[in-house]
């Protein structure tokens, strides 16, 4: 094989490793997505206890968004515990398998 044609293969390497190189660092990873549900979780728990507090201490009146606050935070924690589950399911699914 000639030297050419060796070039053109390794340029074409080279661009289909820059190109997946952008792919990878585009998407988010699986940490990161974790990390932000989480970070959301402790957001709307934190609102949840802010509007509970000023509803205590008669700055506002809407139980309604007292109420709804609570509830958005109660489903993000159950989500996530579900999330928990499925996770360390997968992890000891893994742990059984024969190499």
């Amino acid at each position: 094989m000639s030297i050419a044609g060796l070039q053109s293969i390794q340029q074409s390497l080279q661009a289909q490793t820059k190109t997946l190189k952008s792919e990878q660092t585009s998407s988010p990873g699986f940490k990161e997505m974790l990390s932000a549900a989480l970070n959301n979780v402790n957001q709307l728990e934190k609102e949840s206890e802010a509007i509970t507090n000023d509803f205590i201490a008669g700055r506002t009146d809407s139980i309604h968004s007292v109420l709804i606050a609570a509830e958005k935070a109660s489903i993000a924690l159950d989500m996530v515990i579900e999330v928990r589950g499925k996770i360390l399911d997968a992890y000891t699914e893994i742990l059984r398998m024969q190499l």
